[in-house]
């Protein structure tokens, strides 16, 4: 059930109103549970199947945790929360990638080795919502949340439609006390809510969708087309991705508050980031934190244990090497989460070298900030050269993440460098110009207002209005095209 959809829009219809007609806590939590079980069941019942098992299991785990004290047993609990979690994860999107790459790998020594593929469909969302699972144990592992008594709480935390499918990757810590004491929805956190979802509809079906035809048709067939329409696709692509997960990112908030629960922000303006380091702070926030907590910092600290072996002469010395092993080994895994493909390592990998090196040898090992007041020519400067670069190595990893093959990578990056002109480059410019000028116009919006709800400020008729009319053509739209599925829904 796509959000970008009538039937959704139905199913909101009756969800939203039916929860608040509803006076007890339980009562609206169970019926959330079950109508979050309905709108998965809608795209494939038979995984409903995986979500309860993921649900029953790491409650249980949880509370056994919460009642050892044996630092065996618990160690015992987490390994098996881990194997539970990533073995299905593993079978089900990385089953085939592994397969062939044992088979390639075979074949290079001379041996000839039966494919091993499986003709398995990948669960929608399982990459977030096991996410969620293992930081909700590894949290009750480390002691630094107590396990939930409540089977319901806890399954609705799993698989909470509006998250369901493509986050937030929010924590049982947020969530969690929300559920146990679940409210009616407050008059702000209505306004905030179809603000939101008024936002998020405009920028995943008025921008990335039309955006993404124009991307899909050119990738679909880049041997069509010539060096001017590919990079124009490219650049789209940018937007769209953009566009399309922030939006959904919008949606799912808004949809949130209006039943009565806060989702944390996952976006916050990454095209405007001036460092590699500030984009990942920006971009797919929940991600980055989840990636940050529970990947990197228990990395970097394993491999600053192996290196103090060596005897180096310094701390600074150890972490310049630890620094760069630990970022791009994180953000190898990361491009795997993304995508069972070489394109999602290539991309991971890339985004892993710019990290270290603009830690290491931009700013000399030390913490790079996010945005300062500029000041003085020299300041506007650097910050505009800090955004071009950033955002032109972002937008040549993007190639990587959209392309359908390293093939079909390699054969764009040669279209680039061996330039051929096309009578179409003023239309494609133009059409990247328009989308590039109504995402900035957004963008630099929320950041002077820093509020994602800044139509809020403006008089309520007039904020009303303009929600009401922004949904009102996105239902024309959606009325006469097909509704493109969320980029994020694949992962």
């Amino acid at each position: 059930m796509l959000f970008n959809s009538f039937i959704f829009l139905a199913f909101l219809a009756a969800v939203v109103p039916a929860t608040a007609a509803l006076r007890h806590p339980r009562a609206r939590a169970l019926f959330l549970l079950f109508a979050s079980y309905a709108f998965y069941a809608y795209w494939d019942w038979r995984f409903i199947t995986l979500l309860v098992l993921a649900s029953v299991v790491d409650y249980a785990i949880g509370r056994k945790l919460g009642a050892t004290q044996d630092a065996g047993i618990r160690r015992r609990l987490l390994l098996l929360s881990c194997l539970s979690n990533l073995g299905m994860l593993v079978f089900f999107k990385y089953f085939n990638f592994f397969a062939e790459g044992a088979q390639a790998a075979a074949a290079s020594v001379g041996w000839h080795v039966e494919s091993w593929q499986l003709r398995i469909a990948l669960p929608l969302g399982i990459s977030f919502y096991t996410f969620r699972t293992l930081s909700y144990i590894i949290d009750v592992y480390r002691r630094r949340l107590m396990p939930t008594d409540s089977l319901v709480d806890y399954a609705l935390f799993v698989s909470f439609f509006p998250m369901l499918v493509a986050g937030p990757i929010e924590r049982a810590g947020n969530l969690l006390p929300q559920f146990a004491n679940l409210k009616s929805p407050s008059r702000e956190q209505i306004r905030e809510g179809m603000a939101l979802i008024a936002l998020g509809y405009f920028k995943k079906v008025l921008i990335g969708d039309a955006a993404g035809r124009v991307v899909d048709s050119v990738f679909g067939q880049p041997e069509l087309y010539r060096s001017p329409e590919l990079l124009a696709a490219l650049l789209l692509f940018t937007i769209q991705i953009y566009a399309d997960f922030a939006g959904y990112s919008n949606i799912a908030r808004g949809i949130a508050k209006l039943v009565g629960v806060d989702l944390m922000k996952n976006f916050e303006q990454p095209y405007l980031s001036r460092s590699f380091s500030e984009f990942w702070r920006r971009w797919h926030i929940s991600l980055s934190r989840w990636i940050w907590d529970y990947l990197f910092a228990p990395l970097i600290s394993a491999v600053l244990r192996m290196i103090s072996r060596l005897q180096l002469p310094t701390v600074e010395q150890e972490m310049r090497l630890a620094y760069p092993l630990a970022v791009i080994t994180t953000m190898l895994l990361c491009g795997l989460w993304h995508g069972a493909g070489y394109t999602f390592l290539v991309w991971g990998g890339m985004h892993g070298l710019f990290l270290a090196f603009e830690r290491l040898v931009v700013y000399r090992g030390r913490p790079i900030p996010m945005q300062r007041r500029i000041r003085g020519f020299t300041g506007r400067l650097r910050f505009v050269a800090g955004i071009i670069t950033t955002q032109a190595l972002v937008v040549l990893g993007w190639l990587f993440f959209r392309a359908e093959s390293l093939d079909q990578a390699r054969y764009i990056l040669r279209q680039f460098v061996h330039w051929q002109g096309s009578e179409l480059t003023g239309r494609f410019a133009f059409m990247v110009l328009v989308y590039a000028l109504v995402i900035l116009l957004l963008d630099l919006v929320e950041y002077r207002t820093k509020s994602e709800t800044y139509l809020l400020r403006l008089r309520p008729a007039v904020a009303a209005g303009i929600c009401t009319a922004t949904m009102f053509v996105v239902c024309l739209y959606l009325a006469t095209t097909k509704p493109l599925p969320f980029v994020y829904f694949q992962f």
